[in-house]
């Protein structure tokens, strides 16, 4: 069986347009490689046992009704190969470090403290994104536990931190601009998107990325700020970002860098992809 990449619940909270339209989001288990049919070690247990496996399995990947209802409906034979596969995943030694948040969040912090004494060269830049890139693939792809470690790690303070302390050279490098791509990925699920727009200063902070010349950073930061004004009260922490960025980049008017440095093709790519990033 093979199942288009996997995404995450794009309709929680009215992320109707910003979280990808209105299609449905499809299920991979293998991050981008296709399902293989398996010749079981384990026989496929009794109906009972296989469905209350296989329910903890769907619960951790955060699907809307309509795709739960589509899982169960699956033969007996294809819930036992789904659930053996991500749980021999999970039990890949090769993953134990990078299966937990902690992994991140700690190396996170460390490179930021390290900015702020010296530059990386190329090499650690890209090393240092790599880990980054790591973290935002393992947002969207990881079981609900991992999000909700993270969440409870206070994981969306050390992203939000690392904004705050970087250097130039950070600032326009493409470790921000996957930084960015981190906490779109958090917002990608429920429960993540809830507790961002809960932060008091996350939509502040984001908005002070506006400030660096990578295009692909700006993008993403217009993205998010896109999608944030399409649920309650979204538009008006929208604003008052604006404000804050008026005051933070000593601008004479609010969108004064944003309508002097987007070009027309910036806003319309934006316009076009409907925030579907996420």
């Amino acid at each position: 069986m093979t199942m288009a990449p996997r995404k995450r619940n794009r309709h929680a909270l009215g992320f109707l347009c910003c979280f990808g339209g209105s299609d449905l989001p499809e299920i991979n288990l293998k991050d981008n490689n296709p399902l293989q049919f398996l010749e079981f070690s384990v026989p496929i247990p009794s109906a009972e046992e296989l469905n209350a496996r296989f329910a903890e399995l769907v619960d951790e990947l955060d699907l809307t009704d309509k795709n739960r209802e589509a899982m169960f409906a699956l033969p007996p034979e294809k819930k036992w190969q789904i659930y053996c596969s991500k749980k021999k995943e999970q039990e890949d030694p090769n993953k134990l470090a990078t299966s937990w948040p902690d992994y991140y969040i700690d190396r996170i912090n460390s490179m930021a403290a390290m900015q702020t004494l010296y530059a990386f060269d190329d090499e650690e830049t890209e090393m240092k994104n790599k880990i980054v890139e790591d973290l935002k693939t393992a947002l969207r792809t990881q079981p609900m536990r991992f999000v909700t470690r993270f969440i409870e790690l206070d994981g969306l303070s050390c992203l939000l931190n690392f904004l705050k302390s970087m250097d130039y050279e950070t600032s326009e490098s493409r470790i921000h601009t996957s930084v960015i791509g981190c906490i779109k990925a958090l917002m990608n699920n429920s429960q993540g998107r809830a507790h961002v727009l809960a932060h008091p200063e996350s939509i502040n902070i984001i908005s002070q990325s506006l400030r660096t010349e990578n295009i692909k950073t700006k993008i993403a930061v217009l993205e998010i700020l896109g999608a944030v004004c399409l649920v309650p009260d979204g538009h008006k922490k929208v604003l008052q970002a604006m404000l804050h960025y008026q005051v933070y980049a000593a601008e004479r008017t609010r969108f004064q860098k944003l309508e002097r440095d987007s070009p027309p093709s910036t806003l319309h790519q934006v316009e076009n992809k409907q925030f579907s990033s996420f």
